[in-house]
């Protein structure tokens, strides 16, 4: 079955098929009510908003502020880390890659990346540049995020030559998940094919033709004079500033740095079909194509089932592509650590929504989804329907099944039970292949946890039961308390280590279970 979603229509057409639209477009009060709003709902300091229609900016605006306790106003220019809004700025990049003639989306990646492996052989030599942009490897969920969150210190060679040691989970192309790593790939496939870095590449061949100003492709890459949000989270009921917990080397993945106003002439580009404002060509309608063309099924929310009327999702080459109220939709969503980003284009009605906002909330997928739903509910002969409680709702349950997850672990637990070895014969050096190493150490008698990787994975070792103890990381804004069991062999030693998050509610880029930890043989 053909997904409708993949007939784009020209979008200047879309005012004249649909001539209700105009009727039932919000004024900017009623984005500026919705806006203040979510804010509310979910305690936000600072948003930006854009709105694109009809190949005009209809809203582009800030809200709040850029960090808690210091001036400063967010406005349209303030910048806003997209997070993984920007794969489709990664696969645009191929795109204009093959426009040059230097590639092709079923390329191999060992053609560009000779070094590229993967775990099984055969894999290996199938893999594609497409199959790097659509979640289907076979890996499981954030395979290898550890490498790179939070403040991972692996380069782009690390990460490829740790393809070779993740197992993977499903069949090769048969099962979407979601995974950060591949895009870092093809963030080195740009480089090689360009000669240039996939940053200068990004900015010069994109990012400046559309006039994107202030905008960069990664954040350390920001002109001293922009003002950039700070990202803030909560912990234990208190607002807090934190780092994005990502490097340079996540670029490809969720790199990109961009105000409203820059997002407005992205959106616009491509729901006029890779043509920018000035009429000149950024992506040929072949490639255009490429990029929205639906590739690996993806389940379907419950919510965006139930309200939305969305029965049938995919993912293309860096967006999600379903319907919404009957209408075809790219979308995507983004989050780094205290930042968080959605994006939704309805290609039929020439509409783009964007919101990004500098907290760790689902704040900016709610009033995306309330401004859509007040321009097109009047047409789908739908009531508007209140998003941001409903957002609202989704969040607090489900922080809620979490925390009686967690309630309901300790309450099982053998309470009584002691380590089988004395805390000294738990020390040592245990080694990952694809990740590396870490350190258990007895200090002022408990056990400590660190990791060469990941600076910030250090903290105090509290025994659960048996031979597993919670590590609790002393960065509290973390909030990703892990299990940490060691095996015995058979001679009492402890020779292994599995982890596991402690809450369901973990962010996913926190890939312990993926961790095979063995320990290292001391020197003589």
């Amino acid at each position: 079955m053909m997904l409708k979603t993949v007939s784009v229509r020209a979008g200047l057409c879309a005012l004249a098929v649909l001539p209700s639209l105009l009727a039932a477009a919000p004024s900017e009060r009623d984005i500026d009510r919705a806006v203040v709003r979510a804010m509310d709902t979910f305690d936000v300091p600072g948003m930006t908003v854009a709105v694109v229609q009809d190949g005009e900016v209809a809203y582009a605006k800030g809200h709040g502020i850029v960090e808690m306790d210091r001036p400063g106003q967010v406005d349209e220019h303030t910048l806003y880390r997209i997070g993984s809004v920007s794969k489709a700025f990664t696969a645009a990049a191929l795109a204009v890659l093959a426009d040059d003639g230097k590639l092709s989306f079923d390329d191999r990646v060992i053609d560009h990346i000779p070094e590229f492996q993967m775990y099984d052989a055969w894999v290996t030599r199938e893999f594609t540049i497409r199959d790097l942009l659509t979640h289907r490897s076979g890996l499981p969920l954030g395979a290898g995020d550890l490498l790179i969150f939070p403040d991972g210190d692996s380069t782009a060679a690390d990460i490829i030559r740790a393809f070779r040691y993740l197992q993977p989970t499903s069949s090769f192309r048969s099962k979407y998940d979601y995974d950060n790593l591949m895009y870092i790939a093809a963030g080195e496939v740009v480089a090689r094919a360009s000669g240039m870095t996939f940053e200068a590449f990004v900015e010069q061949r994109l990012l400046r033709p559309l006039g994107m100003e202030g905008c960069v492709a990664s954040p350390e890459r920001s002109s001293a004079d922009w003002v950039v949000a700070t990202p803030h989270l909560f912990v234990e009921d208190e607002l807090q500033v934190t780092g994005s917990g990502l490097t340079p080397v996540s670029a490809p993945a969720g790199g990109i740095t961009c105000s409203a106003t820059g997002m407005t002439r992205w959106m616009n580009m491509m729901l006029n079909q890779g043509v920018m404002e000035d009429g000149e060509t950024l992506l040929s309608p072949a490639q255009y194509a490429q990029l929205i063309q639906p590739v690996t099924l993806v389940p379907t929310p419950g919510y965006m089932e139930d309200h939305a009327g969305a029965h049938l999702s995919a993912y293309a080459l860096g967006w999600n592509v379903t319907s919404f109220y009957g209408e075809p939709l790219l979308a995507h969503a983004g989050g780094v650590w205290g930042m968080t980003t959605y994006l939704m284009l309805f290609p039929d009605q020439n509409l783009g929504v964007f919101a990004s906002v500098n907290l760790m909330s689902p704040a900016s997928r709610a009033v995306v989804m309330e401004i859509a739903d007040e321009f097109l509910a009047e047409e789908s002969g739908s009531e508007n329907k209140d998003w941001i409680g409903l957002m609202d709702g989704l969040y607090k349950a489900g922080l809620a099944r979490a925390e009686e997850a967690v309630a309901a672990a300790n309450e099982s637990r053998a309470a009584e039970s002691k380590p089988s070895l004395p805390l000294e014969a738990y020390v040592g050096t245990f080694q990952d292949p694809w990740y590396g190493t870490i350190h258990i150490s007895l200090e002022d008698g408990a056990l400590w946890f660190r990791s060469d990787r990941n600076q910030p994975l250090q903290g105090r070792l509290e025994h659960f039961q048996y031979d597993t103890f919670i590590a609790r990381w002393n960065d509290r804004r973390l909030k990703a308390d892990a299990y940490v069991s060691f095996t015995l062999t058979p001679e009492g030693e402890a020779d292994r280590i599995k982890m596991k998050a402690v809450s369901p509610a973990t962010d996913f880029s926190f890939d312990f279970h993926d961790l095979d930890l063995v320990r290292v043989p001391a020197a003589n």
